[in-house]
């Protein structure tokens, strides 16, 4: 026992500069606050879909194919519709006792994109898929009308906002949903953020927009001179038309002539498929010969030249054929001019631009180098 008395002391001797140096320690750092490593909270994305290539889109379309399922269920559960897939076509079972409007001009492409927030425009199939699922709701609008007026149940609460929605946080997402008193309220609620805006005139006044056959493609000045615009590629037409003076007796009859920036049609397109497809609406319709056309013509090649000039001639047809059935001078045919030449696809411009790319080639028309070995 005594001799662990002096081990006993040496070891006090030692912890006691360590004790000291640690309360001088807790001491001074009381004078210096320790700082706070807490890290903030970290924000979750707003849906399931932030990660893909394009969040607004994808999640707007997830919202509206959500928006029409409940709808469908809805109408179905109502009694309106033999199945919640139902075709809501010509075939459908109230077709010819309610309408199917799906007359309205949804945003251009864009426009649409800048709506989304997208950061970049919409492909051809990405618009086309997203109007298409406004064009099915569109077509439940008769039959959410007529079910409001059901003693059925109450309608589901829509996201009326489906845009703002996806921006939104998940928390927040009932704050998006309309009233579910009326489904047709709800529904126009969605289309009209999608709808192209009412067109303004020039004074400021509010102007509808013309759609379908009541578009016209021409306009008719005091003369009798019709003219209208056709376009292909980087080509661009103006036409005029008037019916060629008949003489009395029809032997001395003056066929109309085309002149083509003052030149005779033969002469600025000398090869006869230009020529030929220049002319088309008039031969189509049987009236070569009848009018009078002079059409100026700029930029593009030839080819796209003469389906401009092509285009323009079938519009003025189409718009003096109108005028003339208005003024009550000649009778509306079963089947118009403007059926006939719009099956003909000579009514609306042709949106190809470049001859696309061929599988197995370098480029449209460009071949792969041949190596012997």
């Amino acid at each position: 026992m005594a001799s662990r008395t002096p081990l006993g002391a040496l070891k006090q001797s030692v912890q006691a500069p360590r004790l000291a140096r640690a309360q001088s320690s807790t001491t001074t750092s009381s004078f210096f606050p320790t700082q706070s490593f807490s890290q903030p909270r970290q924000q979750l994305p707003p849906n399931s879909l932030w990660f893909t290539a394009r969040p607004s889109l994808n999640a707007t379309l997830q919202s509206l194919q959500t928006t029409l399922t409940a709808s469908r269920a809805h109408l179905f559960k109502a009694g309106l519709l033999p199945s919640i897939n139902s075709s809501l076509g010509v075939d459908a079972e109230f077709s010819s006792t309610l309408p199917h409007p799906r007359a309205r001009r949804w945003m251009a492409t864009k426009e649409m994109a800048t709506y989304l927030r997208n950061g970049t425009d919409l492909k051809s199939s990405q618009y086309k898929k997203l109007t298409s699922v406004l064009s099915n709701l569109e077509g439940l609008l008769p039959y959410a009308e007529l079910a409001d007026q059901l003693p059925s149940p109450s309608s589901p609460s829509l996201v009326v906002d489906p845009v703002a929605a996806s921006k939104g946080a998940l928390e927040g997402q009932d704050a998006f949903r309309g009233d579910s008193v009326s489904l047709r309220a709800q529904l126009e609620d969605i289309l009209a953020r999608f709808q192209q805006p009412q067109a303004v005139s020039s004074t400021g006044i509010a102007v509808d927009r013309v759609v379908g056959k009541d578009r016209r493609l021409g306009k008719k000045d005091k003369e009798g001179r019709v003219m209208a615009v056709g376009r292909r590629k980087e080509s661009g037409a103006r036409v005029w038309i008037i019916p060629a003076q008949g003489a009395a007796d029809a032997a001395e009859q003056i066929p109309g002539r085309v002149l083509v920036n003052s030149k005779p049609l033969p002469t600025y397109f000398p090869l006869h498929t230009h020529s030929a497809a220049a002319i088309q609406a008039l031969t189509l319709t049987s009236s070569l010969g009848s009018f009078n056309v002079f059409a100026i013509v700029k930029g593009g090649g030839i080819a796209a030249q003469a389906d401009a000039v092509a285009m323009g001639v079938a519009r003025a047809l189409v718009e003096w054929e109108r005028c003339e059935v208005e003024a009550g001078r000649i009778e509306e045919a079963t089947e118009t001019w403007r059926d006939l030449l719009k099956k003909a696809k000579l009514i609306e411009r042709d949106p190809r631009m470049v001859e696309r790319k061929k599988t197995g080639q370098l480029k449209a028309r460009k071949k792969f180098t041949w190596v012997k070995r």
